[in-house]
């Protein structure tokens, strides 16, 4: 089960585990107490918990379970490892969280008392992601993506026929939601969608009559847009 209080993240891990065979994605749930009530009706074996939520702490939600599951904490602050391992914590992973990190994390139930998972099998994707926006979830075709751009703490979400989405969120965590064979990361701030370039240059991509610049450090993107072409 995936418990966090931001989407985004909780559609991270959701990708990783579908990506994971010996891993079945029992629920999500976006706060502490919708877990608690969860847990009341349903049996988990692991935990993907993050920590800062609102009302309740996810170390101190982990504290209220008599008999708790295995538990990956994924969170954005170090200051709290010492607290999760002497919560017998399998891991503790620091957001964004990789794929690689992910497996190595799941691999390492082997000395807790569990089978490892070891293997990666792509499965299909939705064609579809839910954002918060405000207090909405809003279903985005992937198909309709242009490109995103990130604003500070949000990123804002182009879409073919829509207006723009502001949502809240990393991202380094929204390109690890994309599948990579429809979408590329060419700056610091942008993630382009591949099907939808009109024209690219070494500095700079075309979507349409916008030019998105292509940031120094990711003009090996170039290459997969060479290949797309």
């Amino acid at each position: 089960m995936v418990v966090d209080d931001e989407p985004p993240a909780v559609k991270v891990i959701q990708k990783y585990v579908g990506l994971a065979e010996g891993l079945q994605l029992a629920g999500c749930c976006y706060n502490a107490f919708e877990a608690m009530k969860f847990l009341k009706t349903e049996s988990v074996d692991l935990l993907f918990l993050d920590i800062q939520m609102p009302k309740l702490l996810g170390t101190g939600f982990l504290k209220t379970l008599s008999h708790p599951p295995k538990v990956i904490f994924t969170t954005a602050y170090k200051e709290y490892a010492t607290e999760a391992f002497d919560l017998d914590a399998v891991d503790y992973l620091l957001k964004p969280i990789s794929l690689e990190r992910f497996l190595k994390a799941v691999n390492k139930l082997t000395n807790h008392g569990a089978a490892p998972v070891e293997k990666i099998s792509v499965q299909d994707q939705s064609g579809f992601l839910y954002f918060r926006v405000q207090r909405k979830m809003v279903k985005v075709f992937l198909d309709d993506i242009l490109y995103i751009e990130s604003v500070k703490d949000y990123i804002k979400i182009y879409r073919s026929g829509d207006k723009p989405l502001l949502v809240k969120g990393a991202i380094t965590t929204m390109e690890a939601m994309l599948p990579v064979v429809s979408f590329v990361r060419i700056h610091r701030s942008f993630i382009v969608s591949l099907k939808h370039i009109t024209a690219f240059t070494a500095q700079d991509v075309e979507i349409g009559e916008v030019e998105i610049p292509v940031g120094r450090l990711y003009g090996g993107a170039l290459k997969k847009l060479s290949k797309e072409g």
